[in-house]
């Protein structure tokens, strides 16, 4: 298999442009309807990256995110204040904590994971039946896509 793509600029912009706009189309709603109040993009994308990686440090959440540790440090700071997020003593490394969420945090992610799923069976359900389960056939893809490093 080749390793280039079959697919034009055009496709690449369509793509990416779609991709963008459905995220932020489901996070707005998935806020909204679990009856969350909305986060700051930094601060999502915190939390996310801790979902995926708990017990992560500053310095491991700020290479994830391409970010500077200051800049990190000051979001955390902010999630601990709300109680999203505590932090706990590295066992190995007394000096330094670990993050992870807090129960408040994983009860509104499943939340917000409730209703995009919801929100999904409701559009699926409304939509041409060979449509929709081509969407479905396309998961695998687009979570594929979504864990490729653009470094």
């Amino acid at each position: 298999m080749s390793n280039e793509s079959a697919a034009t600029d055009d496709d690449v912009q369509r793509l990416a442009q779609t991709a963008r706009s459905v995220v932020w189309a489901l996070r707005r709603f998935g806020e909204k309807e679990a009856g969350l109040s909305r986060l700051p993009h930094s601060e999502i994308e915190v939390l996310r990256v801790i979902e995926e990686h708990p017990g992560s440090t500053v310095s491991e959440i700020a290479r994830a995110l391409n970010l500077q540790s200051s800049n990190v440090s000051t979001t955390v700071r902010r999630l601990v204040d709300q109680g999203l997020l505590e932090k706990r003593s590295d066992p190995s490394d007394g000096r330094s904590f670990r993050l992870h969420q807090t129960p408040v945090a994983t009860h509104n992610n499943q939340k917000i994971d409730q209703m995009w799923s919801d929100g999904i069976r409701s559009l699926l359900a409304g939509m041409d039946p060979e449509d929709a389960a081509k969407l479905v056939d396309a998961a695998p893809l687009l979570a594929r896509l979504g864990s490729m490093s653009t470094d």
